[in-house]
């Protein structure tokens, strides 16, 4: 599809989001955009989605400062960018919220105590005593990733079923 010439709708796709625009401007506004952002941009079929085009941003000139000191024949470093790392990031973020890992508290230490009695607890009672309405209680206390309950405060998990009912029981390992 030459999309230059055509009114035909294409996608204009870069980081922040997409765009529809008719063809015969979609290289104007990919020139923009990438300008903008300092990153490529893809032109798509609206339909097929296949990449009619990919729009790089333009070069930016040397600063002044760079080429004087080509013409006396001296070069002048530049200032590395720096590399996004996982410590770059995660130092970036906000500290975790303190929490004591030894016992769980507010609403999760209540269910806990409700599931550590003889009788055990059924999800309509967790459901009754906590505001989480329908929430996996299963995966709550013990899952795959180890972030329930049983798996981060030390418990050992006991699923009861009797016809439809089910029984959640926890006991200190």
């Amino acid at each position: 599809m030459k999309f230059e010439n055509s009114s035909d709708p294409v996608s204009v796709s870069s980081d922040d989001g997409d765009a529809m625009v008719p063809g015969n401007e979609a290289r104007d506004v990919a020139k923009k955009e990438a300008k903008a952002t300092g990153k490529p941009v893809t032109i798509r079929h609206a339909v097929t989605d296949k990449v009619l085009a990919t729009v790089k941003p333009e070069k930016t000139k040397q600063p002044k400062a760079a080429k004087a000191a080509a013409k006396k024949g001296k070069t002048v470093k530049k200032a590395k960018p720096v590399k996004k790392t996982a410590a770059n990031r995660t130092a970036a973020k906000k500290p975790a919220a303190k929490r004591d890992d030894a016992a769980p508290s507010g609403m999760t230490a209540e269910l806990v105590k409700l599931a550590l009695r003889a009788c055990g607890v059924t999800p309509a009672q967790l459901n009754e005593h906590s505001k989480w309405k329908g929430a996996p209680w299963k995966w709550f206390f013990s899952n795959p990733k180890k972030t329930g309950v049983a798996d981060r405060f030390g418990y050992k998990l006991k699923v009861e079923r009797n016809g439809r009912a089910v029984t959640y029981f926890l006991t200190a390992k």
